[in-house]
């Protein structure tokens, strides 16, 4: 799975590996990033292309389209 663009402005979630704080960002935002100051520890937090594809494949359901919606 690419990082698609369907999620790109959707709120995504990511956990600190540290200490668990949850940020939420647009999918925008995880594209872009390298690395972030985790509010819950003050560590620097690197986040890796392979965390960006796990980030949004967790969030691929969101992708689904609603019946009706067409």
């Amino acid at each position: 799975m690419s990082l698609s663009p369907s999620l790109f402005s959707v709120g995504l979630t990511f956990q600190c590996p540290q200490c668990n704080f949850t940020v939420v960002k647009n999918g925008s935002w995880f594209q872009v990033v390298s690395h972030y100051k985790c509010e819950g520890c003050g560590r620097d937090i690197r986040i890796t292309y392979p965390d960006k594809i796990a980030i949004f494949r967790k969030h691929e359901h969101l992708l689904t389209t609603p019946p009706g919606a067409r």
